[in-house]
């Protein structure tokens, strides 16, 4: 009975859910989803931090080569799939295919919804992560609000459950 009372006393919750940033432009509305194609730097920028975050990782999780990726390409090769290629000094590119028909990916009101789930293992915590990503325009940025929803264990024993809420933006290439 110990242990248990000890275990729900170390269990942990964590909520972080940033504002939009005032000093960004507002998104713009959009018809459809198509406005998103195109090519956009990997580094862009993120409220209060001064690492500039990758796309690829927000995309694809720490797993993702986004430590060699320069930049990120999204493309519709069909109605309902969409093709998202990560490039950088490595000689493939990794491609990653998002079925609508699947539920991976909609086109919500003018925006590209993303939705994964993906595991998340490290040295102190492993567990299961839910990873929606909203794309919205604000030309000349993608913009792109990630929310987060993670559930799993620390030192293999300790329950946790956090969620967080972040916006971030990256400059679109020109073609």
């Amino acid at each position: 009975m110990k242990r248990l009372t000890l275990l729900i006393l170390l269990a942990g919750c964590s909520v972080v859910d940033q504002p939009y940033p005032l000093a960004w432009d507002p998104v713009a509305p959009g018809e459809d989803c198509l406005r998103f194609q195109g090519s956009y730097a990997d580094r862009g920028e993120a409220p209060g931090q001064t690492a500039r975050p990758s796309l690829t990782r927000e995309l694809f999780g720490a797993s993702s080569p986004w430590e060699k990726a320069t930049a990120v390409r999204f493309e519709f090769v069909a109605a309902d799939t969409l093709s998202v290629t990560t490039q950088g000094s490595e000689k493939e590119p990794f491609v990653r295919l998002f079925s609508a028909k699947d539920g991976d990916f909609a086109c919500e009101r003018g925006r590209l919804v993303l939705r994964q789930r993906r595991w998340v293992a490290s040295d102190l915590v492993s567990g299961r992560e839910s990873v929606k990503f909203e794309v919205h325009g604000a030309d000349p940025y993608l913009v792109a609000h990630v929310q987060e929803f993670t559930t799993g264990v620390m030192f293999a024993v300790v329950p946790l459950s956090g969620e967080s809420a972040r916006w971030f933006r990256f400059p679109r290439l020109k073609p």
